[in-house]
C-alpha cells in the first residue's frame, strides 16, 4: 500500500493571482493532473476572480477522479478573498482556515 505523500505535488502560488495570471494557473494545475496536489497560498496578496474559478474548477476535477487538490496553507488575503466571494468549498477554506 502507498502513501498519498509519495504521489502528492506542492503547487506554490504566486503572489499576484491576477486575470493576467489565470493562463498560466490554469496551465500549472494541468500540469498535475492525475496526481494529488497540495496548495500552498501562503504568499497570494491578490487574487481575483478568473484564479478562483480555475481553483474551483480543480477542486472539483481532482474530486470527480478520487484525488486529493486542498490548499494546505493560506495567506490571510488568500482566505478573506475567498469568504468575500461565497466561496466555502473545504478543498480551498479547509474548516480550520474558516475560522
Amino acid at each position: 500500500m502507498s502513501s498519498d505523500d509519495e504521489t502528492t505535488k506542492i503547487l506554490k502560488l504566486p503572489a499576484v493571482l491576477d486575470l493576467n495570471a489565470a493562463n498560466r494557473l490554469h496551465e500549472q494545475v494541468l500540469a498535475h493532473k492525475g496526481g494529488n496536489i497540495d496548495v500552498d497560498a501562503s504568499d497570494v496578496s491578490r487574487i481575483g476572480a478568473q484564479c478562483v474559478q480555475v481553483l474551483l474548477s480543480a477542486a472539483q476535477s481532482w474530486r470527480f477522479d478520487h484525488q486529493s487538490f486542498k490548499v494546505v496553507q493560506a495567506s490571510d488575503i488568500f482566505i478573506k478573498t475567498l469568504k468575500l466571494l461565497g466561496i466555502s468549498d473545504e478543498s480551498l477554506l479547509p474548516g480550520e482556515m474558516l475560522k
